[in-house]
């Protein structure tokens, strides 16, 4: 069974993948810049390429490991410039196309189950203001990388709120409050969907064209 975590930054998904690993056996794919570095881009498709390659690795260990975990959607690409609308992450038609093309090849899949990790928004800040300064990054960084993904937050939920009520079985929400909790509503996941991947992927890229227009008609 493959699982992809997501919530927003600082909400505990590699902290709760870490402990999965070590406490049982399950196999975690971590995300592109992480596994594969970000220094080595050989092409502007380089980083999609990436994520198919996340999917195959995760469908190739699905078999061995109790789960199969992707820190990160590999359909991240498609959805991520919605919650980001002032920045540029990409032409979103070239990056539809190219997914597209997976999937009608068969090269990548939505998971089984998306656990969507969430916390209130103020121990999220708490969180990152840790971790950041572990990494020695200064106070007015870690501010400023805390406001920007305020809004992340809140838009990277609706999204996936959105998918639940599309595809019930799809999603499951989880406050990652507490690892032990988190970890026993992992293991509860069973794969229950039979959506296909092609629905999902038109339902993702009508709801992201729909809130490009919401937000440019603002």
């Amino acid at each position: 069974m493959i699982v992809t975590f997501e919530g927003a930054p600082a909400v505990g998904k590699s902290t709760i993948a870490s402990a999965l690993k070590d406490k049982h056996g399950c196999y975690v794919i971590p995300e592109v810049n992480k596994l594969f570095g970000k220094d080595n881009r050989e092409s502007d498709l380089w980083y999609y390429q990436k994520q198919i390659e996340r999917c195959h690795i995760a469908s190739s260990s699905a078999s061995d490991a109790m789960l199969s975990i992707l820190d990160g959607d590999v359909f991240q690409p498609v959805w991520f410039g919605i919650t980001f609308p002032d920045e540029n992450w990409g032409c979103f038609d070239t990056i539809v196309n190219f997914y597209r093309k997976m999937i009608d090849e068969k090269q990548v899949s939505f998971p089984n189950k998306y656990v969507y990790f969430h916390v209130p928004e103020a121990l999220r800040a708490n969180r990152e203001r840790g971790r950041s300064s572990l990494l020695g990054r200064s106070s007015e960084e870690i501010e400023k990388k805390i406001m920007r993904f305020q809004r992340f937050s809140a838009l990277h939920k609706d999204y996936f709120s959105d998918l639940k009520a599309e595809f019930p079985e799809l999603v499951c929400f989880h406050e990652s409050n507490d690892i032990s909790r988190s970890i026993e509503s992992v293991l509860s996941c069973v794969d229950t969907h039979q959506y296909k991947d092609s629905d999902i992927f038109d339902f993702m890229i009508e709801r992201c064209r729909v809130r490009t227009r919401t937000i440019e008609n603002r």
